[in-house]
């Protein structure tokens, strides 16, 4: 059976797979999350990292699936004050993986540290966007009137409803 690749099956079905061929490797959230083709590894360590890495690698591998190793990052988030494995580096095989300080997950941008700002401006940005597309409808007067109310202000019962309210 095929798919095509805008089929609203196909992710469901890819997520489906991916369970399946993974369920014994994968740990409780949030120390492991799969969304889509996407997989999020947590550790406590760049050493654990590495392990757990190298056996995602060997079960999807083995199965046919390849992993992109260009397309590959890693974050590290710098919670506590212990001194950091110096000279570890984050690898898949012998590549090294790039760190990155920020990146987005699933509309959110997650940071390295306790930073909330660059998620907060993208978010205030985002709807401002929309505001900005809203408005140029809202605002021009070549529109009627009738596509600028929303539904409830077209319902007759909500306001017979208001208007007995402030006759009472």
């Amino acid at each position: 059976m095929g798919l095509h690749l805008g089929s609203a099956l196909s992710p469901f079905l890819f997520a489906l797979v991916m369970d399946a061929l993974t369920h014994h490797i994968q740990e409780e959230v949030p120390w492991c999350m799969l969304f889509a083709n996407d997989i999020v590894l947590i550790d406590e360590s760049r050493a654990c990292v590495n392990e757990r890495l190298e056996v995602w690698r060997h079960a999807l591998e083995s199965k046919g699936f390849k992993l992109s190793r260009i397309k590959m990052e890693y974050l590290e988030c710098k919670f506590s004050t212990e001194p950091w494995e110096v000279g570890v580096d984050v690898r898949l095989e012998s590549r090294v993986i790039p760190s990155r300080g920020s990146f987005k997950y699933l509309g959110s941008i997650i940071q390295g540290g306790w930073e909330i700002d660059e998620d907060v401006i993208h978010r205030i940005g985002v709807e401002w966007m929309k505001w900005r597309l809203a408005s140029r409808v809202l605002c021009d007067k070549r529109v009627p009137l009738i596509l600028k109310e929303d539904e409830s202000s077209r319902n007759e019962d909500v306001e017979v409803d208001v208007q007995a309210h402030y006759d009472g």
